[in-house]
């Protein structure tokens, strides 16, 4: 298969499998949705039974990555703040985070809080992360470290996490600060980016609606 092609179907596969990401609008506390949104690519995201935003993180260390424009990104536990960013005044923060702690163990949950670009400052979109049980987590983390700096391998794995329907793990990998740079990884990289979370009516041929979580 050539290689845009490659790309294009894996992107597709992307798609029409799980969706790339989840828009979270902001809310003022005690007012109606406001219009700014949060599209979060990795870790990737979903929503339980009672309406909490849950990514279930495979492997240890995973890269923060919105499509977005931050004012502040911070992780919080038990209750305490763990660690923080925020933006200069000239500059936001853009492009993927390499994870800032410890790596999060199987079953650990950190609240991870996100504030785009415009946003009052107590506003901020709510993500749970919680390490995924000890026997998953530790096949993802032999399947990383297996992989080394070998272009092929990791997009070969990438692709079969797709194919599988593990998104989780699929955009975990192909974000990851640790994988090689070549042209076909590169512009998977960047066409899943630049399509971002797309429409949030959903689409015709399987694209899922977009779920929209609130501030707490």
């Amino acid at each position: 298969m050539p290689r845009r092609c490659a790309v294009a179907s894996a992107v597709r596969r992307t798609w029409l499998a799980i969706g790339l990401g989840l828009l979270f609008p902001l809310l003022a506390r005690g007012t109606a949705v406001a219009a700014t949104t949060v599209c979060v690519l990795t870790p990737r995201l979903s929503v339980t039974s009672t309406g909490e935003v849950l990514a279930p993180v495979p492997i240890g260390a995973p890269t923060l990555l919105s499509t977005d424009s931050l004012e502040e990104v911070r992780i919080e536990g038990g209750g305490e703040l763990l660690w923080q960013r925020l933006a200069r005044p000239d500059q936001t923060i853009d492009g993927p985070i390499p994870w800032p702690l410890a790596p999060i163990r199987p079953g650990q949950r950190l609240m991870l809080m996100l504030r785009p670009r415009g946003v009052a400052e107590d506003d901020y979109a709510v993500i749970v992360l919680e390490g995924d049980p000890a026997e998953r987590m530790g096949r993802a983390q032999a399947e990383l470290a297996g992989l080394g700096n070998d272009p092929i391998a990791w997009w070969t794995t990438i692709q079969q996490a797709f194919e599988r329907g593990d998104m989780g793990l699929g955009l975990a990998l192909l974000f990851a600060f640790d994988g090689p740079s070549s042209p076909r990884l590169d512009n998977l990289r960047r066409a899943v980016f630049m399509a971002g979370c797309g429409d949030t009516g959903g689409g015709s041929q399987g694209t899922p609606s977009w779920i929209r979580a609130a501030i707490r």
